[in-house]
Order: C-alpha cells, then structure tokens, then sequence
C-alpha cells in the first residue's frame, strides 16, 4: 500500500507499508512521482478531488496550452480563457463548484507549465506546438475533451 507522499525537490518519496507491519521508503523520480501520484489522487486519475477526470483534462490541457503560447509571445488573455473555461462547464450543466474547480485546475497547471518553461529558454523554437486555431477556440469559449 502507498501512504503519504512527501515531496522533495529531487522526486516523491512514498512509504510502502507491506501486510507484515515493515514499512519503508521509496523515492521516484520527478516525472514518474508526478504521474504517480496524479494517477492515485482519485478514481479516473484527476489531480484535483471531487473533479471529474474528463473536466481537469480539459482545464489542463487548455493550462498548458496558454503557458506555453504566453511563453512563447503568442497574444492571448489567460483570464479570458479562464472564465471561458468555467462558463463552459457550467453551461454544460456541471454546477457552481466542478465549475470553480476546473478554473482552479487550470490556474495551477498553468503556473507550473509557466514556472518550468522559464528554465527552457530554446522551447519555443524546439517544442511549442500549440496551433493559433487551438487559441481561436479557446478565446470563442470551445474546449474539446483533452486530445
């Protein structure tokens, strides 16, 4: 069983507590720790509780994309795209608080995407691939399910 996640700058650390009481430590590194622990954080695999897996992929999806097109210079209003986002679902139905959590989802991914992409100075060049039509939605309030 995989109890409490301590996170350290290096990778996770999780204790492994086995069925004849041992217990003990086991440090993975950064991206697997990361995909760890957003794969346990709930049933469906969002990382943000009571979030419905296909609503925080598409606020993560639309987090990273920003990130990355605010890196990369690319004219976009992130707020506008926020509450395009939160409009989205409450317009499909999905009530006040998934609504909120979904902003909340794209706020945090689109910190750490941003926060990460300063230390990449060549990814606009080498990986950015965010396409203007993928904007264009995203600024009409249009969020498909996370590609």
């Amino acid at each position: 069983m995989l109890k409490c996640p301590r996170e350290g700058w290096d990778g996770v650390t999780l204790k492994l507590i086995t069925g004849h009481g041992c217990s003990g430590w086991i440090r993975l590194a950064p991206l697997a720790g990361c995909a760890l622990i957003a794969a346990c954080t709930m049933p469906g695999g969002s990382a943000v509780v009571g979030l419905p897996p296909e609503e925080f992929n598409r606020a993560y999806a639309a987090g990273y994309d920003i990130a990355a097109a605010e890196r990369c210079g690319e004219p976009i209003d992130a707020g506008l795209v926020r509450y395009n986002l939160v409009q989205d679902a409450k317009r499909r139905g999905l009530g006040d608080e998934i609504a909120d959590k979904t902003g909340r989802a794209f706020d945090k991914t689109r910190s750490e995407f941003a926060r990460k992409l300063q230390a990449r100075p060549d990814y606009c060049v080498t990986e950015y691939a965010v396409s203007r039509d993928t904007l264009a939605h995203y600024r009409q309030g249009e969020f498909s399910a996370a590609r």
